[in-house]
């Protein structure tokens, strides 16, 4: 039940967000990358051994599952969104942790994986110095799951096409993600990225 549940939401998003394609296999890739990597360095290794490594590998596949209620129009918008489509977009967060805990209340699925799930999605836009959404929250406040996916979210946008962009090169994503090291990213999660760079490089040859 629990990898249906996984392939068929994480498939949905895939399917109706056409500017993002490969975008969760590769940001699951980069989660293994950096969890696994944040246990041999002993970067919030306590918190990481009480989730157990495929935990929370699997359940980040769910973490933009709240664009299934965005519109089309501003889903797929070929142009950089307006300021209202983009409080639009914005919801995909607090959308994302709905959808999942209605899964909670109406199934027997694994509710361990589905809470790792539940952060993913609704903290993986918040920023360490409390400027991101939904919820500004600011440094450790933010669930660790959230501060693990914000560092493999923005690299994957970086190193991606999109309708109103070209792609950077792995090494200006490795920059800008420094350079957002203590405001936008746990510094500690970003010292692990940096170590493992060429990991992030190579999932996307």
């Amino acid at each position: 039940m629990q990898n249906g549940i996984i392939f068929v939401l994480s498939d949905m998003v895939e399917r109706r967000d056409k500017t993002t394609g490969g975008h969760v296999e590769r940001t699951t890739s980069y989660i293994g990358l950096l969890v696994v990597n944040m246990a041999a360095m002993g970067v919030y290794a306590k918190e990481i051994s009480q989730m157990e490594l495929e935990v929370p590998i699997s359940s980040a596949r769910l973490h933009d599952v709240g664009k299934v209620t965005v519109p089309d129009y501003i889903l797929n918008k070929p142009d950089k969104l307006t300021p209202e489509e983009f409080e639009m977009m914005k919801t995909h967060t607090t959308e994302g942790e709905n959808i999942i805990a209605q899964i909670v209340n109406k199934t027997e699925a694994n509710e361990t994986f589905l809470n790792n799930a539940r952060m993913f999605a609704g903290y993986h836009h918040e920023r360490w110095d409390g400027k991101g959404y939904p919820y500004g929250l600011k440094g450790t406040d933010i669930p660790l799951q959230g501060r693990i996916m914000a560092i493999a979210d923005v690299y994957d946008a970086l190193v991606s096409k999109r309708p109103y962009k070209e792609p950077f090169t792995h090494e200006k994503a490795v920059e800008i993600i420094m350079e957002g090291s203590g405001t936008l990213f746990d510094p500690s999660i970003a010292d692990v990225f940096y170590s493992v760079r060429e990991g992030f490089k190579s999932v996307i040859r």
